[in-house]
């Protein structure tokens, strides 16, 4: 079901969101740091997660070393054009603006980050699988993407599907309430066009 938000109340659903994220996140990252020497690792689930402190001058899972700022930008601007989105939009769905937040706290989060030493901190290992380390940010931007997706595709489409069958029945009501004089004019119309 398809919950609507009001300009306000998206504003209010982002905002929060994205400070309860960003404060997590730094959180992690301040123990990270605190607690693992660069490099240690502290098993959380053997054998499926560990905790291994590393520095990462890419993008997230490592990607794109070296660029900092051009992330710093990018997450400048993407900021930017999230809020302003919401700001435009007069309606909104609940899922697009949650997604929306979580991709915007990851961004920033990463961001400041990059700002304040050029590498992100991350220290979340998987065992299970053979996958670079991330953080709480990268995590933020993953789920938001999926839920970005599913609010695109999912939502946008149930409601066209929606709309169409709305119109549809709307036509055919009024298809039905036409006068005999009126369906007389129409098959002419058509006959005219024909000829």
């Amino acid at each position: 079901m398809r919950r609507d938000l009001s300009r306000i109340s998206a504003f209010i659903v982002f905002f929060v969101t994205v400070l309860i994220v960003l404060a997590v996140d730094r959180y992690t990252k301040f123990l990270a740091v605190s607690v693992l020497s660069d490099g240690g690792s502290v098993a959380l689930i053997p054998g499926v997660l560990d905790f291994m402190l590393v520095y990462n001058e890419g993008a997230a899972f490592g990607i794109l070393q070296g660029a900092r700022l051009y992330f710093i930008i990018v997450a400048a601007f993407a900021s930017l054009g999230m809020i302003v989105y919401i700001a435009v939009i007069k309606r909104h769905s609940l899922l697009r603006v949650f997604a929306l937040a979580l991709i915007c706290s990851g961004a920033v989060g990463n961001a400041i980050d990059r700002a304040a030493s050029g590498k992100v901190v991350d220290f979340i290992q998987t065992l299970f699988i053979e996958f670079p380390l991330f953080n709480i940010a990268d995590c933020a931007i993953t789920i938001g993407v999926i839920g970005l997706i599913i609010s695109l595709f999912l939502l946008d489409s149930t409601r066209s599907g929606k709309h169409m069958r709305q119109e549809t029945a709307l036509f055919s009501n009024k298809g039905s309430k036409l006068t005999a004089g009126q369906e007389g004019d129409i098959d002419m119309r058509g006959d005219q066009e024909d000829a």
